[in-house]
This record gives structure tokens, sequence and C-alpha cells, in this order.
């Protein structure tokens, strides 16, 4: 896998006519560590494996939010869930830890990756994601 990079998702964006606003900040590798604000909703971004399944699963919920591993793993039908490891994370994304995030996707082109949204999330509101780095 290539890793992925900011490059593309601008060129994404652009293609897609999507607006964005970019924000450089120092690298962060969890969402305890921002120490700013941004103009919309701040989430967090894991990537998950189900224990016996090997099913893969790309989560996206509130940062202050803390999330319930077991009750996630039993709504989606798992005995249970785990952080994936790095190797798995730069060989599905091309991403490396602290900089998850769903612009990444298109790299999972073998679709391996069941993406799951927390419904407490307003899908309507902006929301700020890492462009493949955790330095912007």
């Amino acid at each position: 896998m290539a890793k992925a990079t900011d490059t593309e998702v601008y060129q994404l964006l652009s293609e897609w006519q999507i607006p964005y606003e970019r924000v450089d900040h120092q690298a962060v590798y969890t969402v305890a560590e921002i120490d700013f604000s941004i103009d919309g909703t701040e989430v967090k971004n894991l990537l998950m494996r189900g224990k016996k399944s090997k099913q893969n699963y790309f989560i996206i919920c509130p940062s202050e939010k803390r999330l319930d591993i077991k009750a996630l793993a039993k709504i989606l039908g798992e005995s249970h869930l785990s952080f994936a490891s790095a190797e798995r994370l730069f060989d599905l994304l091309g991403l490396t830890p602290g900089a998850v995030t769903p612009l990444a996707l298109p790299h999972d082109r073998e679709r391996q990756i069941t993406l799951v949204i927390d419904q407490a999330i307003d899908q309507t509101a902006k929301i700020g994601f890492h462009p493949n780095v955790n330095t912007a």
C-alpha cells in the first residue's frame, strides 16, 4: 500500500467541489492532544477489527464521547472488537497512527472496511478530519 497523502485529499475535495478549510497545527496523535478549536464538530476516528470475523470497522464518533467498545461490538454482531495495529492501518489505508481519517477510505479498494458513524454526529455541521496527515 502506498502512503496516503494530503495532496490526494485536496485533489479529491477540489474534484468533488467540496469546500474545506485547512488548519495547520503541531502533530497530534489523540483528540486529547488538540489544544485549539475548529469551527465545527470534533470527532475521533478509530480503525477496529472483529476478533472472530476479522471484519474491519472504521468508527467515527464525537470526540468527547467515551466509546463503549463492548456495546458497539454487540451492535455490530461481534463478540469482541480490538484496535487495528499500526501495520494493519497502513496496509488497509496507507495511514500512520495519529492520522486516522475517513478521507483515506478511497485506499480501501478491496472494500474490506465497514464505515460506522455515530448517530450523535450532526452531519449537517462542519466536521474536522485530518487530511491523511496529523499536522492539519
